[in-house]
């Protein structure tokens, strides 16, 4: 049988413990146990005197003398004292080998004396045998290693001579012997392991116990509750130094004060006041307390007590708890989830609460205004001058509106550059003109941080009406004027009038539908043909889209394509454009091209060039047949990147044009930063060419600066052919409108068929930079 040590599954320092009281505890009953042993040697040599030869006696009584010494020193208090554990150790193994020395003695002497005794003898040596082998476990109970030594020695030693002995007897005997030494060995074994975790777990208690005392410990030096007393007069006694020193009063000075007299007139003061004179128990009153230039906040619990104590009188015993910094971390926390943390102004949450509230509690008759403003281009701002300085920025508008604001209004910040502004009563009538004294206040120049910056707003007024009924729907009116102001330009003021919510309503809705056009495919494009003046023959078409919207019909781009800006599907729908336009164009004839416009989105896309060059590679046609068209506003944002993004595009051998020139700012350092191949004269000046001078005079200055830069020019919207005479007479190339037909399906033209496997093939020739003026003059002699 196997008995676990239980020692070995403790740590180094119960183990250590355990050891030393393992040597402790047997030194105790050393001497009773060596005396009981030489009585017995004695009594069994007295027995069998005559029996055995004197000599052996005495050899038995030294060997008994010997080990008896032995024993009584081992078990000598000193020797552990300071001790390292390897000697311990050692001392412990010392203890179990004369233990074993002891049973052999004991085993070996009553061995030898069964063949030569009497039955009457017989019995006293079974008695003695059995008696000495359990002596190991109540002798050696603290010392397992003994113990086990002394079973099985004496164990081994009575077997070997009860078979000398032999007979039937004494072969049952030793079954006897066998159980009753496994019973032995084996309650040994428990015995120990009972008193090696005794031992641990009062270990464990004593160092819950310091642990506890140290909490206690600090408990009174740095706890933030403190006992108390209270006389029949609701008087303090016997202040302890805690509560003096939260008091901030001195603790002599504290006694025989009334407690009511510390404690601020808010709160639970006055439920304190009436327990405490109706001597009733209470629980956690929350009170505040002003010490010295501070305000504290307690919670107090006191038991009235039945019957005076001692000589004091005291009729109230209780504690109270400093909930101070628990108390302003509610507020903090309080303050974080109803104002901004950037401008302190209330937030959202706040904002919307107090609407709430004064529109539910309003009557008829009553007067409620809603402004919503935000600041104009505050992006540009913060990625010009840091976020750093928009946030300065946002701090200080808060300060200058807050001077506009007076009592009863709330002016808060909704999130990023928008803030809100409610107003009520008289207030309220004037909201038009606040509003109007919000964009002139933030108009003015701030300082911030060494940069002067200058700022608009954009505001939008909503008058609450009684029928309505949530906030939401006054908030929704107010940003439906907001939007509108943006739209108009900016820096301006709009109130909300009835029919912009369904405007908005209707916005949603073709949102919506836009955003599941491609899917249902009900885009489609049409084209318009671009003629060769010199030639008066169709050299490409302009590729324009077309909604087919299932309900309202043909929906043309000046509808939709500013929603798909502003919504982000105007990159979706320009890669569609781009493929289908080059799908279409590898069905005409090779010498036509494609011309498709590029928005400002698409500019931004990371993935325009993919997708023409995916486009180009699918569709099989030349680079040379496509002509991106892209307006001045493109160069206004991001030129450097839209710039590379344009030469990159023309290095795959796409012409580049610029649309509408001269509607816009029309500055001539975009026409010197990057080198396009035409420029497009707007339809504002063409159609007056014929009838205006000055629209004459700066067509012919375009087509002049586009011919000594190398660029073509193309005349939009040519309606009729006096405008046509003119261009022609200015020196224009190519010409487009109404006069040589309107953008149409491609079914709707003859020219635009698929080239079949039997037409002629045309090799496109690619010629150097320097050989295209001389091309370009052959071709006018042949013209």
């Amino acid at each position: 049988m196997i008995v676990q040590n239980p020692i070995e599954e403790l740590g180094r320092s119960d183990q250590d413990l355990i050891l030393r009281e393992q040597l402790a505890e047997h030194g105790k009953s050393v001497r009773v146990t060596v005396f009981a042993n030489v009585v017995n040697a004695a009594i069994l040599s007295f027995l069998f005197f005559d029996q055995v030869p004197l000599a052996l006696h005495f050899i038995w009584y030294a060997i008994f003398g010997l080990l008896s010494a032995q024993r009584l020193y081992l078990s000598i208090p000193s020797r552990m004292i300071g001790a390292a554990r390897e000697k311990l150790t050692k001392l412990k193994n010392t203890i179990a080998l004369n233990a074993a020395g002891y049973a052999l003695a004991w085993g070996g002497g009553v061995a030898s004396l069964l063949s030569i005794s009497s039955p009457n003898q017989l019995m006293l040596l079974a008695i003695i045998g059995a008696g000495k082998m359990s002596t190991a476990v109540v002798s050696f109970r603290h010392i397992p290693e003994a113990s086990r030594a002394w079973i099985i020695v004496m164990y081994t030693a009575l077997t070997i001579g009860l078979l000398f002995l032999g007979g039937i007897e004494s072969y049952a005997a030793i079954a006897l012997l066998t159980m009753f030494a496994s019973v032995l060995y084996v309650n040994g074994a428990h015995i120990f392991e009972n008193f090696a975790y005794q031992l641990a777990a009062g270990q464990q208690i004593q160092r819950s116990a310091e642990t506890v005392k140290l909490l206690l410990n600090d408990f009174e030096e740095q706890a933030s509750s403190w006992l108390f007393s209270l006389d029949e007069q609701g008087r303090l006694v016997k202040v302890c130094e805690r509560f003096a020193e939260v008091a901030q009063q001195p603790r002599e000075a504290m006694n025989g004060v009334s407690l009511a007299s510390l404690i601020a007139k808010d709160g639970d003061h006055d439920l304190l006041v009436d327990h405490i004179a109706n001597n009733r128990s209470f629980r956690d009153l929350t009170v505040s307390v002003d010490a010295g230039e501070t305000k504290q906040w307690w919670t107090i619990s006191a038991r009235a007590v039945e019957e005076r104590l001692d000589a004091d009188g005291i009729v109230f015993r209780g504690v109270i708890e400093d909930i101070t910094a628990q108390k302003n971390a509610e507020d903090k926390v309080s303050y974080m989830a109803h104002f901004d943390g950037l401008t302190d102004l209330p937030n959202r949450r706040l904002f919307t609460e107090t609407l709430n509230r004064t529109i539910h509690r309003a009557k008829p008759e009553d007067n409620v205004a809603l402004i919503f403003f935000d600041l104009d281009h505050f992006k540009a701002i913060n990625d010009t001058l840091g976020h750093p300085i928009g946030d300065k920025l946002l701090q200080r508008i808060a300060r200058r509106l807050e001077a506009l604001v007076k009592p009863g209004d709330l002016l808060a910040r909704i999130g990023g550059d928008e803030f809100a502004l409610l107003l009520t009563d008289r207030r309220a009538q004037q909201a038009q003109d606040i509003a109007e004294m919000i964009v002139e206040q933030t108009g003015r120049p701030f300082l911030v941080d060494d940069h002067n910056v200058v700022t608009g707003v954009s505001v939008g007024v909503a008058e609450w009406q009684s029928d309505i009924k949530d906030a939401n729907k006054l908030l929704k009116y107010a940003d439906l004027a907001l939007y509108s102001a943006k739209g108009a330009g900016r820096n301006r003021v709009v109130c909300f009038e009835e029919g912009m919510d369904v405007a908005a309503e209707a916005r949603r809705n073709m949102e919506l539908d836009l955003r599941a056009a491609l899917g249902r495919d009900e885009m489609r494009l049409h084209y318009q043909p671009l003629i060769d003046l010199k030639t008066q023959e169709k050299i490409g078409y302009e590729a324009l889209l077309r909604w087919e919207h299932p309900r309202n019909g043909v929906v043309m781009p000046d509808d939709f394509i500013p929603l798909a800006e502003e919504t982000g599907m105007i990159v979706q729908l320009g890669e569609w454009v781009i493929r289908k336009a080059l799908e279409d164009a590898a069905t005409w004839d090779e010498e036509l091209t494609v011309a498709i416009n590029l928005s400002p989105s698409q500019m931004r896309s990371a993935s325009l060039v993919s997708t023409i060059v995916n486009a180009l590679a699918q569709s099989a046609i030349a680079p040379q047949r496509l002509e991106l068209e892209i307006t001045e506003s493109i160069l206004m944002h991001d030129s450097e990147a839209n710039i590379r993004t344009l030469h990159s595009l023309r290095d795959l051998g796409i012409r580049i044009s610029l649309d509408d020139f001269g509607t816009g700012y029309s500055s001539l350092n975009y026409l010197r930063s990057f080198p396009f191949d035409k420029i497009k004269i707007d339809r504002c000046f063409v159609s007056e060419i014929d009838t205006r001078e000055d629209c004459r005079a700066i067509i012919r200055s375009v087509i002049s600066l586009a011919q000594n830069l190398g660029m073509t020019t193309t005349a939009e919207g040519v309606e009729r052919e006096d405008q046509v005479e003119e261009l022609r007479l200015e020196g224009c190339d190519q010409v487009q409108g109404f006069l040589y037909g309107k953008a149409e399906a491609i079914g709707e033209y003859t020219d635009l068929r698929s080239n079949d496997a039997s037409a002629p093939q045309v090799e496109t020739i690619y010629l150097p930079a320097s050989d295209v003026p001389l091309l370009q003059d052959e071709k006018r002699k042949k013209a």
